[in-house]
């Protein structure tokens, strides 16, 4: 059995994959994911549900996502997010890439290395 290479997240650049888009409506800020395995479109049709997923993000999500530029390293988007937030506690970076994790976790991000 092969082992999985363990990847540095600080040496590869995040995007958002291209079906998912950002909306900001009166003040609310929304990551906007459509609904595409085929359950979530029998669901849709039968059940007639929407077609897609509104993820209402803090002011923190909304910042990281937009700096996913297809060129910003994670090192920078931690300096730019530091800049503009604080860094007081000194976690900063740790919670960057825990939000990364976790929008990697549900496959909304690709990857490319620098």
């Amino acid at each position: 059995m092969k082992k999985k290479e363990r990847r540095n997240m600080l040496e590869e650049i995040p995007n958002l994959k291209d079906n998912l888009k950002l909306e900001v409506v009166e003040k609310e800020k929304f990551l906007i994911v459509p609904r595409s395995a085929w359950l979530e479109r029998v669901a849709i049709k039968v059940l007639k549900q929407p077609a897609i997923r509104r993820i209402k993000l803090d002011e923190h999500g909304y910042f990281i996502l937009t700096q996913m530029d297809g060129k910003t390293t994670i090192p920078e988007m931690e300096e730019r997010f530091s800049r503009t937030f604080g860094n007081e506690d000194g976690m900063s970076l740790a919670r960057l890439v825990r939000f990364l994790q976790v929008m990697d976790s549900y496959s909304w991000l690709k990857w490319e290395r620098e």
